[in-house]
C-alpha cells in the first residue's frame, strides 16, 4: 500500500499556508490591532491556505495486489477510507524510480506525489508467495 497525492505539488502547499499567515498579519497591522488579535488572525490566515491547497489536492491509495494495481480514491479531510476504485492497472506495473522528500511519478494517466515514507513500498510488486508455507 502506497499512499500519494495528486494535483498541488506538496511544496506549494507551504507557500499557500504562509502567505495565508502573512497576509493575514500584514493586513492586522494594517488595521494596528493589539496583539493577541494578530496572534488569531495570523493563525486563521494560515489554516485558511492550509484549507485553500487541500481544495488543489487529491488523495490516492496505490495497492499492489497479486492481481494487479489497484489506484483508489480517498476524502480530502477524514482518514484513509477509499471511496471509488479509480483504475485497475496488470501486474508488475512499477511507479518508477522515487527519491527525494516528495517523488514526482505517473500512475493511471496522474501525476502523483509520493512521500519518502513510501518509496520502500511503492517498489515493482514481488511474486506472490503460491502453495503451503
Amino acid at each position: 500500500m502506497v499512499l500519494a497525492q495528486g494535483g498541488l505539488n506538496p511544496w506549494l502547499q507551504n507557500v499557500f499556508f504562509l502567505s495565508g499567515l502573512i497576509g493575514a498579519r500584514f493586513l492586522v497591522a494594517a488595521w494596528g490591532g493589539p496583539g493577541v488579535f494578530e496572534l488569531l488572525w495570523s493563525v486563521l490566515g494560515a489554516m485558511a491556505g492550509a484549507f485553500l491547497a487541500t481544495v488543489f489536492i487529491s488523495r490516492r491509495v496505490v495497492l499492489m495486489t497479486d492481481r494487479g494495481v489497484v489506484v483508489l480514491e480517498y476524502g480530502r479531510f477524514g482518514g484513509v477510507k477509499p471511496t471509488r476504485v479509480l483504475a485497475r492497472l496488470p501486474w508488475g506495473t512499477g511507479m518508477g524510480p522515487l527519491s527525494g522528500l516528495w517523488a514526482r511519478t505517473e500512475l493511471a494517466g496522474e501525476r502523483l506525489w509520493v512521500h519518502r515514507r513510501w518509496h520502500r513500498d511503492a517498489a515493482a510488486p514481488r511474486m506472490p508467495h503460491v502453495g503451503k508455507r
